[in-house]
């Protein structure tokens, strides 16, 4: 649900987030609960201590700090009663990069928000990743089906080449992800395009340059 937008006008979405989203997306747990309000359409916050296996109260706490950010909000037409809680996203994508495109325009504190952010994501997919190896030492009780993959490298390219790089990763992404869901993000039952069962990936590309800050130190040369 949350990803840095490119700084080309050309390829931004129309629609960052706000600073107050930015600072209630800042948890890792609040990411996951999230994506899985944002896969479910609607949900409770029973349904997502059943689906993040935590304590309701815990999921009721992080809801509160997610409503009062805009990131959610109650959707009573899928209320059982006035007394059922049912929440549902504000939007299906929040995006954070450039902070002078922020609605408040506080540059500064915008770009602290949204630098939380990417590290909560970044501590979310990092606990994805420990949990993975944990299920594989395990041995053969893990499904040789629920693959996993880490590619890391340094790449010698532009600027632009970087935007170029971004805005086809994103659209790549965005192909791949309305396999199984419908245009809102909610999961579709079953795997309609997939000839084996469908899993949820967590998937973060992040890219950023490095810039020498010892004095004295050299640059990397040609040859």
């Amino acid at each position: 649900m949350s990803s840095t937008a490119p700084d080309d006008d050309s390829t931004s979405p129309p629609t960052h987030a706000t600073q107050e989203q930015l600072r209630a997306l800042a948890h890792p747990l609040r990411l996951d609960i999230v994506h899985r309000v944002g896969h479910r359409g609607t949900a409770r916050a029973a349904d997502l201590a059943a689906d993040l296996s935590i304590p309701a109260n815990s999921v009721s706490y992080h809801l509160r700090i997610l409503a009062r950010g805009g990131v959610i909000e109650e959707a009573p037409d899928a209320a059982r009663d006035r007394r059922d809680r049912v929440w549902r996203l504000t939007q299906t994508s929040f995006y954070f990069g450039n902070g002078t495109r922020s609605a408040d325009g506080a540059d500064g504190d915008y770009l602290a928000a949204s630098g939380a952010a990417s590290l909560a994501a970044f501590d979310r997919m990092r606990s994805a990743w420990a949990a993975r190896l944990s299920r594989q030492s395990t041995g053969p009780d893990v499904d040789d089906d629920e693959l996993s993959s880490l590619y890391a490298s340094d790449l010698r390219i532009s600027a632009a080449q970087v935007r170029e790089l971004n805005s086809l990763i994103q659209t790549t992404l965005a192909e791949y992800n309305a396999l199984n869901r419908d245009d809102q993000g909610v999961e579709i039952p079953g795997d309609p395009d997939s000839e084996d069962a469908a899993f949820t990936y967590q998937v973060l590309w992040a890219a950023t340059a490095h810039r020498a800050s010892a004095e004295g130190s050299s640059s990397p040369r040609d040859g």
